[in-house]
């Protein structure tokens, strides 16, 4: 392990599973941060799809923490890559030797595209261009990856996880943008105190709805207050260690209306939160607490889960069924009517719905929740919409799930970059698997 920047590079398989990297670096006091929800996944998986996760608010996704790899190329030959070595600009072209000699030539994609948190659309186009980053995100296309070099950082010294319930849509989001602001400030000007929010993640009310009806939250032991047709759920790092006795004094004096309180960032907290008429629906895992951490998370990953066995429930019934789920990002300003969209299209087309996601990052997951095939043909015709409706407002169609064999989601590829795009990206593809052997029909149909 080398230290770099207070934190240390880690060279790990790609087999590992995240939950179990996340363990193994807490003991050495470190932490990697750009995980996605699913903690089960595994690392090489992230990487291809240049995955991001709930505190991509605050840090990024997977590609700027990738310091080095090692991939096997189509005819066995080991690249081995470490970030800043292999850099070209745009519309120059990489050269890798093999060792038999022979010489390759590959074209850098050409396509701009929009600033944002997170984009998982294809190979990678900057200027300039690490070979690196060609890699991440190819979704196996290009390479097998055999080891991955991540960037990490010292563990935060605590860290807490709130769930609260505001009244509406309009409420969530102008909830979502005074933490936003106030972390985003805080975090410009140096400002410990905070509030250094680094996570920010909605539920619908259809998805508070699913959980009332599974009893999830009955299981977990986490109130949903009878009128609550919305959550939102966030962590907060804090720069200095609370233990759960300290925090539940600060809280507590706070809710007492005492004068005269140490400023901490738990208090910046909690005056947005009763500014913004939250604070009395709030259920705050404390530092220490770390099955309540759990609960907490597990009541946002319960809710993509009981879509997924509703589905499957449907299935055995004789219908032929498959997800409708979209994962598109917008700047965080064009959130709210892209949410707007989101329901009529799937109203107007009579399509039971549920949205949820990473609203910090305007990043959110409309799904349709088909009872037929017909309505799995309408849903995904209303995937296509919002993707056309989120380019347009500056956004993207494709994330943080990637593109694979779906031909939806290569659809919205097509329709997000452009043909001479996807046909710049095959040249790649070409160039470093000339034989198509390597993950043949995804992100674009094999020729033909």
């Amino acid at each position: 392990m080398v230290r770099e920047a207070g934190g240390a590079r880690q060279s790990v398989g790609p087999g590992v599973r995240l939950r179990d990297l996340q363990e193994r670096l807490a003991t050495e006091g470190l932490y990697y941060p750009p995980v996605p929800t699913y903690q089960e996944a595994m690392l090489g998986g992230t990487v291809s799809t240049n995955a991001g996760g709930a505190a991509t608010f605050k840090y990024g996704v997977t590609r700027q923490w990738v310091r080095g790899l090692r991939v096997l190329l189509h005819n066995g030959d080991l690249l081995v890559l470490e970030r800043g070595e292999e850099v070209v600009r745009r519309g120059e072209s990489f050269a890798i030797t093999l060792s038999d000699g022979r010489e390759l030539r590959v074209p850098t994609p050409s396509h701009r595209l929009p600033a944002l948190k997170k984009i998982s659309a294809g190979y990678h186009s900057s200027d300039p261009l690490d070979l690196i980053d060609l890699f991440v995100g190819s979704e196996g296309t290009l390479g097998l990856i055999t080891e991955v070099t991540i960037g990490t950082i010292p563990k935060p010294p605590a860290v807490v996880t709130g769930l609260v319930f505001p009244t509406d849509t309009a409420g969530s989001l102008r909830l979502t943008h005074a933490l936003r602001e106030a972390a985003e400030a805080a975090r410009s000007r140096g400002d410990g105190l905070g509030p250094d929010v680094r996570a920010i993640e909605w539920l619908d009310g259809n998805c508070v709805e699913i959980l009332r009806q599974s009893k999830v939250d009955q299981r977990l032991r986490v109130r949903i207050p009878g009128g609550a047709c919305q959550a939102l759920l966030f962590e907060m790092e804090i720069d200095r260690p609370t233990d759960d006795e300290h925090a539940q004094e600060l809280v507590a004096g706070f809710l007492d209306g005492q004068a005269g309180v140490a400023d901490h960032p738990l208090l910046r907290l909690c005056e947005i939160l009763e500014r913004e008429g939250a604070l009395d629906t709030l259920d705050l895992a404390f530092p220490e607490d770390e099955r309540r951490h759990a609960a907490l998370g597990e009541m946002r990953e319960a809710v993509p889960q009981r879509v997924s066995e509703i589905l499957a429930e449907r299935r055995r019934g004789g219908e032929a069924l498959q997800k409708v789920g979209g994962d598109l990002i917008v700047p965080f300003d064009s959130l709210t009517e892209m949410v707007d969209l989101y329901v009529e299209g799937f109203s107007r087309r009579g399509l039971q719905h549920a949205i949820w996601g990473h609203v910090g990052d305007g990043n959110l997951h409309p799904n349709a929740l088909a009872t037929n095939a017909e309505e799995v043909r309408s849903g995904f015709e209303a995937l296509l919409e919002f993707g056309d409706e989120a380019a347009r407002r500056g956004g993207c169609p494709l994330s943080e799930h990637g593109v694979g064999r779906h031909p939806v989601k290569q659809a919205l590829l097509r329709r997000f970059l452009g043909g001479e795009a996807v046909d710049r990206m095959r040249a790649v593809k070409a160039a470093l698997d000339p034989r198509g052997i390597l993950a043949p029909g995804v992100l674009f149909p094999p020729p033909g």
